[in-house]
């Protein structure tokens, strides 16, 4: 498509060229209706030009480049059904963000992109959930372990230079396998969400292709 577009531009860019000597000798208001149509043309084929799509990728393609390449800060500690609020930096970095969570019972979920805001490339610092399409109130903290003293969730942060095509099919065990997170640990009978457990080589740093923040928070 681009391909062809290219020559039709070109074409017509020559037309003009070779047209340019039949025009001296003709009257001028003859010459103003030759310009006229070919501006007209080009213009029309112009509008067609689409940019490029950027090239994607898939999420078993991910591997992390370190731990703290993002920073995601906010209140740790929140009461049933406070709102849930958080910073991202992107440190400078540009490319297109991902924010995911991960509940106590291994529910995993995309919070960004979502309907009400599409993905497209960020750098900067931003406010969850605010400034991704989504009403402050909207977003609340839930207990769902029952016996636990507080319910933990994991959030997380990637920022790529790929777009991620299969990113909603995304689960725990797509989230650990990229991430290398050790299994869920257990305390007795009561269920206090997952401990965290990265690789030694997760914080090496320049051998990735997605850089990560983690940020966790707890109900009680």
């Amino acid at each position: 498509m681009e391909v062809k577009t290219f020559y039709k531009l070109s074409l017509l860019a020559l037309s003009a060229v070779l047209m340019g000597g039949c025009l001296a000798n003709m009257p001028n208001a003859s010459k103003e209706k030759v310009k006229s149509k070919v501006e007209k043309k080009v213009q029309k084929i112009a509008k067609k030009v689409e940019p490029p799509k950027p090239k994607e990728i898939h999420i078993s393609e991910l591997k992390p480049n370190g731990l703290t390449n993002l920073a995601l800060k906010g209140k740790r500690i929140y009461s049933v059904n406070e709102p849930i609020q958080f910073s991202i930096d992107t440190k400078g970095k540009s490319g297109y963000l991902y924010i995911v969570y991960e509940d106590s019972k291994g529910k995993v979920g995309v919070l960004y992109p979502n309907p009400n805001s599409p993905l497209s490339q960020m750098s900067g610092k931003y406010i969850f959930p605010k400034d991704f399409g989504l009403n402050p109130q909207a977003v609340v903290a839930t207990k769902d372990c029952k016996g636990c003293e507080k319910d933990k969730t994991i959030i997380y942060a990637f920022l790529v230079d790929k777009p991620i095509v299969d990113i909603q099919t995304i689960n725990k065990t797509t989230l650990h396998n990229i991430l290398g997170i050790g299994s869920p640990k257990k305390s007795g009978a009561q269920s206090k969400g997952l401990s965290v457990d990265f690789y030694a080589g997760m914080n090496s740093g320049n051998n990735g292709n997605v850089d990560v923040g983690v940020f966790e928070l707890y109900v009680k």
